[in-house]
């Protein structure tokens, strides 16, 4: 009788006990789709890294005011948390060795303000370190050379890295569809059966079969020749198969100018795996363009001028030749109103310039000068200039130019026409110029990594003639890393000199050089940084030094407090940087040295727009024997550098 009592109360039990689980388990859903925000985070069986270093790389993150400041959601429990905090975790374990390493995680309700305390459980296993490495498979035995290069760097006795293990497993793979296997297969062995901590890693290759391009059908071409498709495209039937080559190919499409996108895929139907067919698909652009741009703007005599210009072109022209025709006008607005300057220019392209890949564009440009009101003279200009661009890689491109130009004035005697010269600063300048960059930056607005190398050269007279006789000479290298998680280094050193030479005892005040400004050395006024006169007004300089030194890193969101532009600008990240200039210019490269520079640092912000960081900088210089100390804003686009 007692044993059927006790049966019929566990009945009676049972089900309220499954309510109430299930009334609970409602609760705390609805509780986390309130989003509660995270008070704590405690981290047990964390024996090789501390609980600050899980804490710091996992994606849930305690909650602060500053992390409020910032808008960071990740203060607050999200659909994503526990998903982002193992993988966060896992990766820290499974990159230093830790192969076997199992993540619990786990969401407490705080019930005094009903605030949430993430738990995190870790069993870390034993951390393994790597062996010898070995490379066994069919393949081609020159590719082995070449498999150690991408294998090498596992070194015995550091720790075993998975995701380095299937990088290397990925440039392997790629080795081979560079050099005709994209059928080769491989995989990597890591032998962990002794017990042993020491893991000998073991490579298998194979290669398959050696693969040659087949046929390449080619769509979309109609308004443009069928060559500017093949003579960009590498890709030739019958060639050995190479995954490069179709990357290579596409970019050079798109480079070209005639298409605006370029896919290359295997054909649908395969005959022969060894010899498969290619698909290459082009959307063209239009042949016959037309520009019109307008804006306002300021000079230093007149309060308000407005500018015109318009342009029309053809891409197709003889074939795949191009043509543009263009006109900018200048009109003053108030007073001094009617048109101050009026420039015509013809422009034709040869893009394969003696059948190879340089491009070669000879301009014509022509300006009938404006009738001066008061003293009645008109200056008219004309020049042509032929230039050619090479492009070596992704990385490397260099330009070669020439310049002729020719000046005349009506209006006044000859005899008076070389004083007028003089006095408005005219001369007549042909030239021959260089530029050679190399840009390896990751990111042309917000770079994180890479460097930016430029090296420009300009001969003006001489044996071309002209007023002016000079010759001028850039470099510049600016560098990009990541400091610590967020942060960015950007560096730059920078030197100019311009030298006089023949006819000629100085360089033109147009082509010599001015520093200060938001691009060079903040806390000066920009272009008032230079040699000094006798009288105290400033001198262009023949040489310049100049040295930054920047750190960057995204702050905290002001715009999620804006309740009219946190739709539109809340996308727009909010960056910050504090700086180091350092520079200055002089007469001759003697007087270069650190007495007689100018120092100035300071901190800004940047808003990061699709069309470049918008920045704003306040600089402080720093008191030397030859500069005063002051401060100045700088409000400007783009970063300095």
């Amino acid at each position: 009788m007692g044993r059927l009592v006790v049966i019929l109360l566990l009945l009676l039990s049972f089900p309220l006990s499954a309510v109430a689980d299930q009334r609970q388990d409602r609760l705390k859903r609805r509780w986390l789709r309130d989003k509660p925000p995270i008070t704590s985070i405690s981290v047990k069986g964390c024996d090789y890294f501390s609980q600050a270093e899980i804490v710091k790389r996992m994606y849930s993150r305690k909650r602060s005011i500053w992390a409020t400041l910032k808008g960071d959601r990740r203060t607050r429990i999200q659909r994503e948390s526990l998903g982002r905090d193992t993988l966060e975790i896992k990766y820290l374990y499974l990159v230093n060795g830790f192969l076997g390493v199992r993540v619990q995680e786990a969401i407490e309700v705080v019930t005094d303000d009903s605030s949430a305390h993430v738990v995190v459980t870790i069993h870390e296993g034993r951390r393994y370190v790597y062996g010898a490495t070995r490379i066994t498979g069919s393949f081609e035995e020159r590719l082995r050379g070449e498999f150690h290069n991408v294998g090498g760097d596992f070194k015995s006795g550091e720790k075993v890295n998975l995701l380095d293990l299937r990088r290397a497993v990925f440039d392997m793979k790629t080795v081979l569809a560079n050099e005709g296997y994209p059928y080769g297969s491989v995989n990597f062995v890591l032998d962990t059966s002794d017990g042993d901590t020491i893991c000998p890693i073991t490579f298998e290759v194979t290669s398959d079969s050696l693969v040659h391009f087949g046929d390449v059908t080619i769509t979309g071409v109609e308004r443009y020749p069928r060559y500017t498709v093949t003579r960009e495209s590498r890709i030739r039937s019958g060639d050995v198969y190479r995954r490069k080559t179709i990357i290579d190919s596409q970019r050079r499409l798109l480079e070209s100018g005639y298409f605006s996108t370029a896919r290359i895929t295997r054909a649908d139907t395969v005959s022969d795996r060894l010899y498969p067919g290619f698909v290459l698909r082009v959307r063209e652009r239009k042949p016959m363009y037309a520009t019109f741009t307008t804006g306002a703007g300021q000079s230093a005599t007149r309060d308000l001028e407005w500018d015109f210009s318009t342009g029309f072109g053809k891409r197709n022209f003889l074939g795949s030749r191009r043509y543009d025709l263009s006109a900018q006008l200048k009109f003053g607005v108030g007073g001094g109103r009617g048109l101050l300057e009026h420039a015509y220019r013809i422009r034709y392209t040869e893009p394969w310039f003696l059948g190879t890949r340089m491009p070669l564009m000879l301009s014509a440009r022509y300006e009938p000068g404006v009738k001066d009101p008061e003293l009645n003279y008109r200056i008219e200009s004309w020049s042509l200039s032929a230039s050619t661009t090479r492009n070596f890689g992704q990385e490397y491109k260099t330009n070669l130019g020439l310049e002729y130009e020719a000046v005349r004035i009506f209006g006044v005697p000859f005899d008076e026409a070389a004083l007028l010269k003089d006095e408005e600063g005219i001369s007549v300048r042909r030239k021959i110029y260089f530029i050679f960059r190399r840009d390896s930056r990751d990111h042309i607005f917000v770079p994180r990594r890479g460097s930016l190398a430029d090296f420009a050269g300009e001969y003006c007279g001489g044996f071309l003639g002209g007023d002016d006789h000079f010759s001028k000479f850039e470099a510049n290298w600016s560098s990009y890393q990541p400091m610590w998680p967020g942060w960015i280094s950007a560096t730059r050193f920078k030197v100019g000199w311009a030298n006089a030479f023949g006819a000629s005892d100085r360089v033109p005040l147009d082509d010599r050089f001015y520093l200060g400004g938001a691009n060079t050395v903040r806390g000066f006024k920009v272009n008032t940084l230079g040699p000094m006169l006798p009288d105290g007004t400033l001198e262009k300089a023949n040489f310049i030094a100049l040295f930054n030194q920047e750190f960057r890193w995204q702050t905290f969101q002001v715009f999620q407090f804006l309740p009219v532009l946190k739709d539109v600008l809340g996308v727009w990240p909010l960056w910050q940087s504090v700086f180091f200039d350092m520079g200055n210019g002089y007469r001759k490269a003697a007087d270069i040295s650190f007495r007689n520079l100018a120092y100035s640092y300071g901190t800004g912000v940047q808003i990061v727009s699709p069309a470049g960081p918008i920045r704003i900088d306040y600089a402080r210089r720093i008191k030397t024997e030859t500069i005063d100390f002051d401060s100045y804003w700088h409000f400007t686009i783009l970063y300095a550098f």
